[in-house]
C-alpha cells in the first residue's frame, strides 16, 4: 500500500522541522510527504527547501495566502497534489513515531479510515525536545523521556505511546474511534466519495465535520490505538465550540458543495 503523508502547518517552522525529522526516519517510508501551509510565512518555505535533499522520498510544499483559518482548502490542494492509495494525515506539531507509516499501511484493509491519537508531552519535555533527540528515537525509548515526564505530571496519555502487537491492540481497542485530524489515514476513494474537507469550513472541528459526511457514506472506520503512535508537542489550546457542528449532525448531505472537484483548477497556484 503506497501513502501519501499530509503534513499541516501554519507559521511554526521550529516545530514543523521535528516533525520532518520524525518522517525522515520513516521505517517504510511514504511515497511521497506534502507539506499542507495555511499561508505561513517565507520561513517555513525555506525550511522545506532546506529538507527537499535530506529527505528520503519527494517533500512537495504546498501554500496559499494567509485569509485566515483556511486549513480544509489547503488540505484539499495537497491532496490534489498527491498520488498515493491511502492519505495520512498529520499535524504540524505532532512528530511520528518511528513505525507510523508502517502501522497506518499494514492496517489499511481493515476499514477506510483508520483513527490513530496522540501522546501529549507537557510544556517541560516539550522545550527540552530537539532535533537529535528526535533522530535518535528518544521519545520511543520505554524507560526513556517519555515516561520520566509523565511521571513528573508533565506529560498526559503515556500509555498511548506503548506501541503493542496488532493482534493485541485489535483485542484492547475493538470499538471504531472518533476521526482526529491529528493522526489518521483514509483510502483516496473514500476521501473522494465525499469531496474531500469542505472548503468553505473556516472553523475548528473540520475533521468532525469531515467524520460525519463520511459515516453517513457508509464508510468503515477502525481503531489504530497503541499504534500509529504520535507525539504532540505542547501549546495553548484553543477552546473549540461545538456549535457550527448542530447542524452537521442533523444534515444529510455526503458530498460538501466546496471541496476537492472544485479546486481540480486551481492546483498549479497552491504550489509554493
Amino acid at each position: 500500500m503506497n501513502c501519501s503523508v499530509v503534513v499541516t502547518t501554519y507559521n511554526d517552522p521550529s516545530r514543523l522541522a521535528l516533525v520532518l525529522e520524525g518522517l525522515a526516519r520513516q521505517s517504510v517510508p511514504p511515497l511521497e510527504i506534502l507539506v499542507a501551509d495555511d499561508g505561513s510565512r517565507p520561513e517555513t518555505g525555506e525550511l522545506v527547501r532546506s529538507w527537499k535533499t535530506r529527505m528520503p522520498v519527494p517533500l512537495v510544499h504546498v501554500w496559499h495566502e494567509d485569509r485566515g483559518y483556511r486549513k480544509t482548502r489547503i488540505c484539499n490542494l495537497a491532496t490534489l497534489e498527491s498520488s498515493g492509495e491511502r492519505l495520512v494525515f498529520l499535524d504540524g506539531d505532532s512528530v511520528p513515531h518511528s513505525r507510523w507509516v508502517e502501522d497506518h499501511a499494514l492496517a489499511h484493509a481493515r476499514a477506510d479510515v483508520l483513527c490513530g491519537r496522540r501522546v501529549k508531552l507537557g510544556p517541560m519535555l516539550t522545550s527540552r525536545l530537539d532535533a537529535a533527540m528526535v533522530r535518535g528515537g528518544r521519545l520511543e525509548c520505554l524507560l526513556g523521556p517519555v515516561l520520566a515526564s509523565a511521571l513528573r505530571g508533565d506529560t498526559e496519555r503515556w500509555s498511548l505511546g506503548l506501541r503493542i502487537p496488532a493482534p493485541l491492540a485489535r483485542i484492547l481497542h475493538p470499538r471504531p474511534r472518533r476521526l482526529m485530524g491529528v493522526n489518521f489515514s483514509i483510502s483516496r476513494r473514500a476521501f473522494e466519495l465525499v469531496n474531500g474537507y469542505d472548503n468553505e469550513w473556516s472553523e475548528r472541528r473540520e475533521d468532525r465535520e469531515l467524520e460525519l459526511r463520511l459515516l453517513r457514506a457508509g464508510v468503515s472506520f477502525a481503531s489504530l490505538l497503541n499504534r500509529a503512535i504520535v507525539y504532540h508537542l505542547h501549546h495553548r489550546v484553543t477552546v473549540e465550540s461545538d456549535e457550527l457542528l448542530d447542524g452537521c449532525r442533523s444534515a444529510t448531505h455526503v458530498r460538501c458543495a466546496s471541496g476537492l472537484d472544485q479546486l481540480r483548477g486551481a492546483t498549479s497556484v497552491g504550489r509554493q
